[in-house]
């Protein structure tokens, strides 16, 4: 896996109370790039590691490369970006299958499975069977974990969103866009649709990293109320408005609802759930509830949370037991491929993006 550390990365997918939630078709506008690369191949064939090649030596020739990890196993790449070649790669296996849109135009496959020794392969058969359908397992009963933290989470904040909290929410916004907003663009911005964190088999990740790279500025939300969904979409729609592009990400657990707005051209960020970091002030959203609903329910408040959180903890456990049960599935298929498939195609692919005319001019 290659280092992510002071790198652009998201998620594009994510295991929510629904399932598995996908952004990847939203990733790639395919009319606009010169090159589309969806990888086919089963477990441990080196569609991430051929990814990690690609980017590490377009980095290396002074290119930026946008990183997107896999939400099943972060350490893992489900693809990446090269804004300056207009060039993308894509994982396109289950569970977020893709096909490219212009085939042998701009698209094109890469058939990592053509490394398999399917002779040896083949006897293995009912103990591959076996492995695939135990991590698939796995995932019903994290997502039921999760779907049950988001409803305790929900009765609990429901009873304060009054008429007078969303009005106030909605004025804090205001608040902060006319310090932070100055002018108008005379156009309307880009929305950029990705996950900034995510539920996945290391805990609940926040991709820090990203934040750091494109915000100097902005303010930390601890949203014990769920009122950073109302909040944020708000400010949004403010900031597209006057012709700022956003990355708007919203919340892995429940994606109807956004959790963190990053505007990069104003250097600032809107970050739930982020620990207090320089430039950075803190929103607390009990702050924003009618005194008297916040009196009421706030003992019934951080119960449905603290319940919340022991729930979401249970379903990370599931997700720890897929990781695990798709490791074992790897070290079947390993001794059985052949890798110089991939390091040929990996030099071939570097070989091709590297003699496209850069488009950042």
């Amino acid at each position: 896996m290659i280092e992510l550390r002071h790198r652009l990365q998201f998620f594009l997918g994510a295991n929510s109370a629904d399932g598995f939630s996908s952004l990847y078709d939203r990733w790639i506008d395919q009319e606009a790039v010169q090159a589309f690369y969806v990888i086919k191949g089963g477990a441990g064939c080196g569609k991430s590691t051929l990814m990690g090649r690609v980017a590490e030596t377009m980095e290396s020739e002074g290119y930026s490369v946008e990183y997107i990890r896999c939400s099943g196993d972060p350490d893992s790449l489900d693809g990446i970006f090269v804004p300056d070649k207009g060039v993308a790669m894509v994982d396109g296996t289950s569970p977020h299958v893709m096909d490219p849109a212009y085939p042998g135009a701009t698209g094109h496959y890469i058939d990592l499975g053509r490394g398999y020794d399917i002779g040896e392969l083949f006897p293995l058969r009912n103990q591959v069977v076996e492995a695939v359908r135990a991590y698939q397992a796995c995932y019903p009963a994290a997502y039921r974990c999760i779907r049950a933290a988001q409803e305790s989470r929900r009765r609990g904040c429901h009873s304060m969103h009054s008429e007078e909290t969303l009005t106030k929410t909605v004025k804090r916004g205001e608040t902060i866009l006319a310090r932070e907003l100055k002018s108008s663009r005379g156009r309307m911005g880009r929305r950029h649709c990705r996950f900034l964190s995510g539920v996945t088999c290391q805990g609940r990740m926040l991709l820090t990293d990203t934040v750091e790279l494109l915000c100097d500025h902005g303010y930390t939300i601890q949203d014990d109320c769920g009122l950073a969904g109302i909040f944020l979409a708000h400010l949004e729609a403010r900031f597209l408005e006057s012709g700022y592009d956003v990355y708007a990400c919203p919340s892995p657990e429940q994606p109807s609802r956004l959790e963190h707005l990053l505007v990069p051209d104003l250097a600032l960020g809107f970050v739930t759930g982020m620990e207090k970091a320089e430039g950075f002030r803190t929103i607390h959203t009990e702050s924003l509830v009618e005194k008297t609903l916040w009196q009421e329910g706030k003992s019934f408040l951080r119960l449905s949370n603290r319940v919340a959180e022991g729930l979401l903890a249970e379903g990370m456990e599931h997700l720890a037991q897929a990781k695990e049960l798709h490791d074992r599935l790897e070290a079947l298929y390993r001794p059985y491929v052949d890798f110089s498939w991939a390091e040929e195609m990996a030099e071939q692919t570097i070989e091709a993006v590297l003699s496209l005319p850069d488009i950042s001019g």
